[in-house]
């Protein structure tokens, strides 16, 4: 085990990546491109092919978070050996069930809108994606800076 620990730990700083990085990208470059140059039944249409997309991603990095975060966790630190790792863990869950809410209270039903043509309905759940999204970008971060910083705190 001790020989796949950089593979894993490398694995694991991909997947968190590619998940807080495209998340950056959504909220800070697409949606601010799809609202200057798309109309909304387009701009709706863009976001719920987007969305399809990226979450479909996101489940499979989730799984790679977990079972990479966990056997290093374990494997290289021994368990929960430091707090940094405890707020990692705690974010990192937190993480987990905010896309779980996003998935299934928010962009299912956006997504069942946009096809039935509900654009009023479509576009105030895709407001409220945008500030789960937002929240979880922030979480991102933070575990990202704990990660980073906290072996030297």
């Amino acid at each position: 085990m001790q020989a796949l620990i950089p593979y894993l730990a490398a694995l694991h700083g991909i997947a968190a990546t590619l998940w807080i990085g495209g998340m950056f990208f959504a909220y800070v470059a697409m949606r601010p491109a799809a609202i200057s140059v798309l109309e909304p039944p387009l701009r709706l249409k863009l976001f719920q092919a987007s969305f399809s997309r990226f979450f479909m991603w996101v489940w499979l990095l989730i799984a790679v978070l977990l079972l990479t975060g966990y056997s290093g966790i374990f494997a290289r630190f021994g368990g929960f050996s430091a707090t940094y790792l405890s707020l990692m863990h705690g974010i990192g869950l937190l993480m987990c069930l905010v896309f779980v809410f996003l998935f299934f209270a928010l962009y299912l039903p956006f997504s069942k809108a946009v096809s039935a043509g509900e654009l009023p309905k479509a576009a105030a759940l895709l407001g409220k994606i945008r500030w789960v999204v937002f929240a979880n970008l922030l979480l991102g971060i933070a575990i990202t800076f704990i990660g980073i910083a906290g072996p030297y705190l």
